[in-house]
């Protein structure tokens, strides 16, 4: 199972098979968000705030495909996993040709689910990063080391970090990093400012800007 918490969204009108997903990732205290219409999740729901995107292809409101093909359309590309009992060739290359990154057939092993996923989010992990000539930041276990030694970092500050850098050279919204931070939990932007400044304390140099009033930004090296 993938060390780092991973946030997965979910378009899946069987209850049984989203349940079965929901309740073995949760076990591993990864969070689920679970849709079963099309249309409500186009609504809804910003992929840019998840790791990993499951989509049944056959769906209420508008079809996995077409939800695909919107994000797309948008430049998002949290990696995508179609989930799907067709076994017409057709919908596949659709599916390759809208952006998906891979695919498993129902029935399926729950555990073949976890691999496909671990190695979709995995692969897009860069170990290290060189934030700054004297900082490089651990991606995989988000942890950031001046030179030889590692800054202690709390575990928000950390998830911070991790975002920005995941985001580097593009403004980070305050609510993206509070849904990103604190997820349902309602939060005010002093929350954020304090959690920024604990970060901001244990470094020597300062390479986060702050964009007053609309979010933060790591720029590119």
């Amino acid at each position: 199972m993938c060390e780092k918490t991973m946030k997965l969204l979910l378009l899946e009108d069987d209850p049984i098979i989203a349940e079965q997903i929901r309740n073995y990732f949760e076990l591993f205290d990864h969070r689920v968000d679970h849709y079963s219409d099309g249309a409500q999740l186009l609504d809804e729901a910003n992929p840019a705030h998840y790791d990993i995107m499951l989509l049944d292809i056959n769906t209420p409101g508008l079809n996995g495909i077409e939800v695909l093909r919107s994000f797309r359309d948008l430049s998002i590309d949290t990696p995508a996993i179609f989930i799907t009992a067709m076994s017409d060739l057709d919908y596949l290359k659709q599916a390759y040709r809208f952006g998906c990154n891979d695919y498993v057939r129902k029935p399926f092993d729950i555990e073949e689910l976890e691999i496909r996923i671990e190695h979709l989010v995995k692969g897009r992990t860069e170990r290290w990063i060189a934030v700054t000539e004297r900082y490089r930041f651990d991606m995989k276990n988000e942890r950031l080391f001046d030179g030889e030694r590692e800054v202690p970092l709390g575990r928000k500050e950390r998830q911070l970090l991790h975002l920005l850098l995941k985001n580097r050279g593009h403004i980070v919204s305050k609510e993206r990093i509070k849904d990103y931070l604190w997820e349902d939990q309602e939060v005010c932007d002093n929350t954020l400012r304090t959690t920024m400044k604990k970060l901001r304390d244990k470094l020597e140099e300062n390479f986060i800007d702050n964009l007053r009033g609309v979010g933060y930004r790591i720029r590119h090296a």
